[in-house]
């Protein structure tokens, strides 16, 4: 994985957000086992609850193009942050639904230049104790 191309990609991604309440732009890039790679921004409404990040668009539309879990390697991300600035909790939820737990997650920031300053985690890392269909199983008394 070349990472210096990936946060080119996921910098120039950044410019296709639609935020103007916050103007914080977020891209991100799903890669693929296959190599291929799924991008998405983050697209902001009036109604802030009908916002979506980033990490759900690109998500959503590896589901919609038939893929699944096991398909996904990893996910790249940039904020418009100084510091890095890590998934939201719902995307954190919707990770640990879409994808497999041990995938890698990294994490890049605008002033990001290379990869020494790109934080990776796994999504079991990003939700400890996370709610998965696992969860909803009753016991079996």
């Amino acid at each position: 994985m070349n990472f210096q191309e990936l946060l080119n990609k996921a910098k120039k991604l950044q410019t296709n957000a639609y935020v103007p309440y916050s103007n914080f732009r977020v891209a991100a890039i799903v890669i693929l086992k296959d190599k291929r790679e799924v991008t998405g921004v983050n697209v902001e409404n009036a109604s802030f609850p009908a916002t979506i990040c980033a990490e759900r668009t690109a998500l959503t539309q590896v589901i919609t193009l038939g893929y699944q879990k096991d398909d996904i390697e990893a996910l790249f991300l940039i904020t418009d942050s100084n510091s890095l600035g890590s998934p939201c909790g719902i995307c954190r939820q919707f990770m640990a639904e879409v994808m497999p737990m041990t995938a890698k997650v990294y994490i890049s920031n605008i002033n990001s230049k290379d990869e020494k300053d790109i934080k990776i985690v796994k999504v079991q890392d990003l939700l400890p104790f996370a709610f998965i269909s696992e969860s909803l199983k009753g016991n079996s008394k």
